[in-house]
């Protein structure tokens, strides 16, 4: 089955899926999540982080305290416009992780300003870092590497600074470093976990519907999801941007007497190399092959025009003629017979998808009382079919 969610890895270490197009539908699935947890991450965050400010006036007094608290209302300020403009975003996910990356860290690199600023009390800003680093990856969106280059790099830097001013003791210094090193450790693993869990109920929300659209014997859609406006949609968008948009219908020659003959294991063998051919020779991601119901199957071809519709369904016929399979019975072939219908909406308006299905099904039935073996076309507006 061609784009199996189920076989879908997610690498250790980055916590994402390996696929890039398996990652980029699970961050469109899950914007919205992904949007409102920023939202509500940074508010929380700005409300503490400001709030903290107390304790720099209470340390240096309103007057000492003016540029610590100047940069603490950067960051809620900062952090209100990028979340209005990820809202806004044609790519939103990625822009929230941009945001996300520039609040974190911001948010760190002001907090290396208060450190410095207070030397005196190292050991209560090796807590806040430690805190601010399970913070930033666990709590705020963003990718983990990302995250953890954040998290960690200002780790370090606050540990550069305390060893570089060394107003504790060397032993509170070592425990405030392990303590801070292991704080990341475990935000990092926890993080790993999480978006790893998180990926894996999406992989199993994708084969659950996978199973309900697709075909379990040849992994072509059902009838089901083409009902359930598949088709629909298609012509909506060519009727949008007046593109063309062309349908094949295909039905295996002599299908009932390979049953009758050589089983249905012999005919099941049949449409699934059929179906294989079908996903083969079109284009992934663009075009869809729908197991329309027996040995019928139907493809839609978006931004396709008559001509390379019959072109394709030519090619497809010639292959499958020529095409030997080897079951229990024997070597199996036959050949199939295809009916093709092209639309231009910029043209014509009132096509229906049931209309288009009717005009192909007609055709594929020409084909079949003309000699099967054979394709047969017509233009949706037009009036006369043509033999291919």
């Amino acid at each position: 089955m061609p784009n199996d969610p189920s076989t879908a890895a997610i690498a250790r270490l980055r916590g994402e899926f390996v696929c890039a197009t398996m990652e980029v539908g699970f961050l469109h699935a899950q914007s919205r999540t992904i949007l409102r947890d920023l939202r509500r991450a940074l508010t929380l965050c700005s409300l503490f982080y400001i709030m903290f400010s107390v304790s720099d006036i209470l340390a240096l007094g309103l007057p000492g305290a003016l540029p610590s608290l100047l940069a603490r209302c950067a960051v809620p300020v900062l952090a209100y416009a990028g979340l209005r403009l990820a809202w806004r975003a044609a790519a939103p996910v990625k822009t929230a992780y941009r945001v996300a990356s520039v609040f974190t860290l911001l948010g760190m690199l002001t907090y290396m300003v208060v450190a410095w600023r207070r030397p005196a009390d190292t050991l209560l800003h090796g807590t806040s870092v430690g805190l601010m680093a399970v913070v930033i990856l666990i709590f705020i969106p963003n990718r983990l590497r990302t995250a953890v280059a954040i998290a960690l790099g200002s780790s370090l830097a606050f540990i550069a600074l305390a060893w570089y001013q060394h107003l504790e003791s060397t032993r509170h210094l070592v425990s405030m470093t392990i303590l801070i090193l292991f704080a990341n450790a475990f935000g990092a693993v926890a993080a790993n976990r999480h978006a790893r869990l998180w990926r894996e109920q999406y992989r199993t929300q994708q084969v659950l519907t996978n199973l309900s659209v697709r075909d379990a014997l040849t992994g072509c859609y059902n009838r089901r999801h083409l009902n359930a406006a598949l088709l629909d949609g298609e012509i909506a968008r060519a009727r949008r941007y007046r593109l063309s948009l062309s349908l094949i219908m295909c039905d295996l020659d002599g299908f009932k007497a390979i049953n009758d003959t050589y089983g249905h294991h012999a005919g099941d063998a049949l449409l699934r190399s059929f179906a294989q051919l079908l996903q083969a020779m079109t284009r992934e991601g663009v075009d869809t092959v729908v197991r329309y119901g027996g040995e019928e199957f139907l493809i839609i071809l978006p931004e396709t025009r008559l001509d390379g519709a019959v072109e394709l369904a030519e090619r497809v016929r010639a292959a499958f003629a020529a095409q030997r399979i080897d079951g229990d019975a024997g070597v199996l072939a036959t050949t199939a017979s295809f009916g093709v219908v092209g639309a231009h909406f910029a043209a014509n308006q009132a096509i229906t998808p049931q209309g288009l299905i009717a005009v192909a099904d007609e055709l594929m039935y020409d084909a079949k009382r003309g000699g099967r073996n054979q394709v047969r076309a017509r233009q949706a507006d037009a009036g006369a079919a043509r033999v291919a």
